[in-house]
């Protein structure tokens, strides 16, 4: 019985600490989330890459804006990559038009028109709004620069990326 009792408490003491942490983890990225809307970038760097290193997806896809527009850390294409295909593998909606115009404009990658397609494809169907409406003209401009091989090509790329829900991105 002495057992039974040390177990269950062994058990709620875990559950306690996860949701502490959680609601740790939670409260951070808040904090993170108002030094970047106030501007304070170094700050929001600061908070946001430990949250990122422990894979919160939205950390993840803030470290890659700050990163891709030199906001608080240096300028650095492919640092900024890095973080929004970590973020994009959670399925997090957001990093997808970012990675389009990364690789629609070769930014720290080889420019590759078919993957920014692809990318811009799943950012219209997941993004809404104005994100949304963008990464649809986005993907409409690719797409009249293009050959019919190469949009077919980066539609069956989306579909893939979707169905493995963002692990066969790349």
């Amino acid at each position: 019985m002495r057992r039974f009792f040390l177990a269950m408490l062994l058990v709620l003491t875990c559950a306690a600490g996860t949701s502490s942490q959680s609601a740790m983890a939670a409260s951070s990225l808040e904090e993170a989330e108002f030094a970047y809307e106030r501007g304070e970038y170094t700050q929001a760097a600061r908070l946001f890459s430990p949250l990122a290193e422990q894979g919160v997806a939205s950390a993840q896809f803030y470290l890659g804006v700050m990163h891709e527009k030199g906001r608080g850390v240096r300028q650095d294409y492919p640092t900024a990559l890095t973080w929004f295909r970590k973020a994009a593998a959670q399925g997090y909606p957001g990093p997808q038009s970012n990675l389009g115009l990364i690789y629609e404009r070769g930014r720290g990658v080889r420019k590759d028109v078919v993957r920014a397609l692809m990318w811009y494809h799943i950012a219209g169907t997941l993004l809404h709004g104005d994100e949304g409406k963008a990464a649809v003209k986005r993907r409409d401009y690719l797409t009249s620069h293009m050959t019919a091989e190469q949009i077919e090509q980066a539609q069956e790329m989306a579909r893939r990326c979707q169905q493995s829900q963002f692990k066969q991105c790349d």
